[in-house]
């Protein structure tokens, strides 16, 4: 398989899913995947759509008597070639060592990420991702996607990955090298959850959501660069691997070349977006790389908001700045940090800094006070550059090529589950 474009050619969606995967899977001589649980007591294999919910659903949910994992246990991942298997592993009785794990307790999403290290080889790591859909909760639900992409009726969509992977090997560039595909699947246990507050607790409450055979793994490439806020302060992306980090490090930066980085960043994500036509769903700080200078998005799980003419573009911009700002003012490693005349300082002896509100505070003004989108393009400046010099300027029918894909990709699950 050359061309992944063709399977959109494909008769159903099974053979257009499969069609892609063997694309990627041939690629890469990869004929398959098995997936062990290992502990003491023993190994036994376990089912693509119980992985992330066995490790991380004791925790989200509190049931620490039901599915706690035993210290020393450990994920298996065998990756099968022609003539060889590679063994990846994760110990996964432990918590999450990055600095960006938000508590588990308030947590409202089984994670969609573990990482992995080659047995043979700890420099190898990769990245074990779950592809789920989010926001349907029946299958009318993808039948209204289908018919407002076929009507315009609104000019912003939601697509999970399975229906939008097309749209990343199209732009390699932007997002990190995918390894392998798994086969569809559907996931019966929960992965999104609502928190009620009850009189003396917090009570999680599954929410049900539609996601038959929309599901799947994917081993990606583990991008050894920064992410934004270790990145504008000069840091390696070794630090956010460990929160142990936060207890012990000392930075001292000169305060404009902070803030250029930061906004450096931020411009280039833009760019990046407007030049995609899509956006990825997920999309704070913590999810974008920089990598010699340019933008990796990390987080692709979640699938793609795609926009399908000129206004929906310039609102998806909006938003991820958005949602970049936001991530800055709820940032574990920033809270250490403050300005001390020239200098931006961190340690881990300073606590809750607002220095945030230094240098973001003119564009959040322009954000959170104007719901306009035309005056915000107008008005805001990321730095020395206005936002309507950064976004591309296109034409309507420059947007079909991506509205015809996920035509062709809704219509074939579609009728996928009608026959």
């Amino acid at each position: 398989m050359s061309n992944y474009m063709s399977c959109l050619d494909e008769k159903s969606y099974y053979d257009y899913f499969q069609c892609i995967r063997n694309y990627v899977n041939s690629k890469n001589s990869f004929k398959g995947a098995s997936y062990i649980i290992k502990t003491n007591s023993g190994t036994e294999t376990i089912s693509k759509y119980l992985i992330f919910y066995k490790i991380y659903g004791h925790a989200i949910l509190g049931h620490h008597n039901l599915l706690d994992l035993p210290e020393n246990s450990y994920l298996i991942v065998l990756l099968e070639k022609e003539d060889d298997v590679i063994e990846y592993i994760k110990e996964i009785g432990k918590r999450r060592q990055d600095i960006y794990v938000f508590d588990y307790y308030l947590r409202t999403k089984i994670p969609e990420s573990i990482l992995l290290r080659n047995s043979k080889n700890p420099e190898d790591i990769k990245k074990l991702i779950e592809a789920r859909p989010y926001g349907f909760k029946t299958k009318r639900d993808i039948e209204k996607l289908k018919k407002s992409l076929d009507k315009r009726l609104v000019d912003i969509f939601y697509v999970p990955l399975s229906l939008s992977l097309i749209l990343l090997l199209k732009n390699p560039e932007y997002f990190p090298n995918i390894y392998y595909i798994s086969k569809l699947y559907t996931i019966n246990t929960p992965y999104v959850f609502k928190i009620l507050l009850g009189t003396s607790d917090i009570i999680k409450e599954p929410v049900k959501l539609f996601n038959d055979n929309l599901n799947f793994l994917s081993i990606i490439e583990f991008e050894k660069y920064p992410t934004i806020e270790p990145y504008s302060l000069g840091l390696n992306y070794n630090f956010e691997l460990n929160y142990e980090n936060l207890n012990k490090f000392e930075i001292q930066i000169k305060f404009d070349e902070f803030r250029h980085r930061f906004y450096d960043s931020i411009i280039k994500t833009s760019k990046a977006i407007s030049t995609l036509k899509f956006s990825p769903a997920d999309i704070e700080p913590y999810q974008i790389v920089m990598k010699n200078g340019k933008v990796i998005f990390i987080d692709i799980a979640s699938g793609n908001i795609v926009p399908i003419s000129q206004k929906g573009l310039e609102k998806i911009i909006v938003r991820a700045i958005k949602d970049m700002i936001e991530g800055i003012k709820e940032s574990p490693l920033l809270k250490h940090c403050t300005k001390k005349e020239n200098y931006v300082i961190c340690n881990e002896k300073i606590k809750d800094s607002e220095l945030h509100k230094i240098f973001v505070n003119d564009i959040e003004r322009y954000l959170f006070y104007n719901n306009r989108t035309d005056n915000l393009i107008r008005n805001i400046k990321i730095g020395a550059q206005r936002l309507d010099d950064i976004i591309i300027q296109y034409k309507d029918d420059e947007f079909e090529e991506n509205r015809e894909i996920l035509l062709g990709t809704t219509g074939l699950y579609l009728g996928s589950l009608t026959n």
